[in-house]
């Protein structure tokens, strides 16, 4: 379980690398759209079975931050063994980690997770 603490540090967390890594007009959509649905974001879990990953109130969102870190990280270590291929930019790494379980949130008030 996370603390609510831990839950909006972690909300501030991925708004920084929204802001971060994201360039305009992208980043004001990103920010308009996580915006909307703040309430879904911050409580969402990954998943809603208790066997699998982050599976508590939170996990969403620690979730997609560690998948934004160990995204950059695998591309710092590609990078240094000469393995990066140059078909994807850093701002397109971050925004496909960001939004690679978006469709967990479901539609409106129907959770997907």
């Amino acid at each position: 379980m996370l603390s609510a603490e831990q839950i909006k540090h972690n909300y501030e967390a991925f708004i920084s690398t929204i802001e971060d890594y994201i360039s305009s007009p992208r980043k004001e959509q990103l920010l308009t759209l996580y915006g909307s649905i703040e309430d879904i974001l911050l409580f969402a879990p990954a998943s809603s079975r208790a066997s699998f990953h982050n599976s508590f109130e939170g996990g969403y969102i620690d979730h997609v931050n560690r998948v934004v870190e160990c995204a950059l990280e695998l591309d710092t270590i590609w990078s240094n063994k000469g393995a990066r291929t140059t078909t994807y930019t850093t701002e397109e790494l971050v925004f496909t980690a960001l939004n690679h379980d978006l469709g967990k949130l479901g539609i409106g008030s129907e959770p997907r997770y």
